[in-house]
């Protein structure tokens, strides 16, 4: 019954198609979709980070030198990953999530972790930074598949078939809040439950544990005094308009002056040292005071046609191969990286409180660029259908 409910609910969101394509024929539209949101990102990145490098490095083009490099790298891991038969990863899940860990913990080991604007979320690596937390935020949702996928026979038992999926990925949540990274946990507990929720886990325990974390939620955030700075400032930033508001209001001020055409790209003024992060967190300000409502309009459609893509290649695994990790994965990938890019965007508009959560393929960030990319090769690989080699059909429900 709980399978006939899941797939009607695929159908509400999917069209009609006919015949499944050949496996080998990966979701080109998609690839396409991405390349253009990166290539948008170094555009951008460019345009809002060129006077603060100058200021900052004495070269205007570090950074997006920088964002190129990473793009490059990214665009590489996507191949090698779209390569891989996703079905591996199921086998690879455990010491993925391990390999996060340890450099989670690498993270606090001095001479190695580095601390920049009052959280130490970096591992140093040369020249360059690497952020674990995202490679974390992936490894914990691959786990949280295979444990959905081979235990579905056990979802009525407590243990296994549900407490397993936050007891082993929790020392690692535990460390991105140390770091602190409240909004990469929060949006990584979001996916676990959407997942939960399509493996047709029992309502009793997904609805108790929603209540139980959201408690937990609010106890993290009135025992941090700058977590409820953040709550209070986006109640009324302008109970602080030179302080801790500042940063939204001159991200309102900057939408508000983009109007409907934008002031035209690298004619905004908010990134003139008004807005902090504004080739960042708030890079999204940045694109709709130089592009307007219609920049805004374009980026969100965007967004909306990958989530479209991604929940597609989903549905099609689950539908036509009858492979309920594949649908898993593709959907928990599709929904990290929109469930993350929906919370940038509402962050930036003032309507949720300040997360740190950048806006994937878009907003600086060479690490957060490479995992990103990575995790669509991953997407696209499952796309391509599975492997006759290492794959064998479920029983059609």
């Amino acid at each position: 019954m709980k399978k006939e409910k899941l797939k009607s609910l695929f159908r509400r969101l999917m069209p009609k198609e006919g015949p499944a394509p050949s496996p080998g024929s990966l979701d080109g539209l998609l690839l396409v979709t991405v390349t253009l949101l990166v290539l948008f990102g170094l555009l951008m990145v460019y345009s809002s980070s060129f006077i603060y490098a100058q200021e900052r490095t004495g070269d205007g083009f570090s950074f997006i030198k920088k964002q190129a490099l990473f793009a490059c790298l990214g665009f590489g891991a996507l191949f090698l990953s779209c390569r891989i038969e996703y079905q591996r990863w199921e086998k690879w899940a455990y010491p993925f999530l391990a390999g996060a860990f340890l450099l989670l913990v690498a993270i606090l080991i001095p001479g190695l972790g580095l601390k920049a604007g009052g959280a130490q979320r970096w591992l140093r690596l040369g020249p360059l930074s690497f952020q674990p937390g995202e490679l974390a935020k992936f490894a914990v949702i691959f786990f949280v598949a295979k444990q959905l996928h081979s235990k579905k026979d056990r979802f009525n038992n407590f243990t296994a078939g549900f407490l397993a999926y936050f007891i082993v990925p929790l020392p690692a949540m535990i460390l991105l809040l140390l770091q602190p990274d409240f909004g990469t946990t929060v949006m990584i507990a979001i996916v676990i439950f959407a997942l939960m929720f399509l493996a047709g886990v029992p309502r009793k325990y997904w609805l108790s544990a929603i209540v139980l974390i959201a408690a937990s939620g609010a106890i993290l955030i009135l025992k941090s005094p700058y977590r409820m700075t953040r709550v209070t400032t986006f109640m009324d930033p302008w109970s602080d308009p030179g302080g801790k508001g500042f940063q939204i209001l001159q991200s309102l001020v900057g939408l508000h002056n983009g109007r409907f055409w934008g002031a035209g790209l690298g004619n905004g003024k908010e990134k003139l040292f008004y807005l902090p992060e504004a080739h960042n967190d708030f890079i999204f300000a940045v694109i709709g005071e130089e592009l307007g409502f219609i920049g805004i309009a374009a980026v969100v459609g965007a967004y909306l046609y990958f989530t479209y893509r991604g929940i597609r290649i989903a549905w099609r695994s689950y539908s036509h191969y009858h492979d309920t990790f594949g649908m898993l994965l593709a959907s928990g990938i599709t929904l990290a990286l929109s469930v993350q890019g929906f919370i940038n965007m509402a962050v930036v508009m003032g309507l949720l409180p300040t997360k740190g959560l950048t806006l994937p393929f878009v907003s600086y960030g060479g690490s957060a660029l490479l995992v990103d990319l990575f995790a669509v090769g991953v997407l696209l690989s499952i796309s391509r259908g599975p492997s006759q080699r290492s794959f064998k059909k479920e029983p059609q429900c």
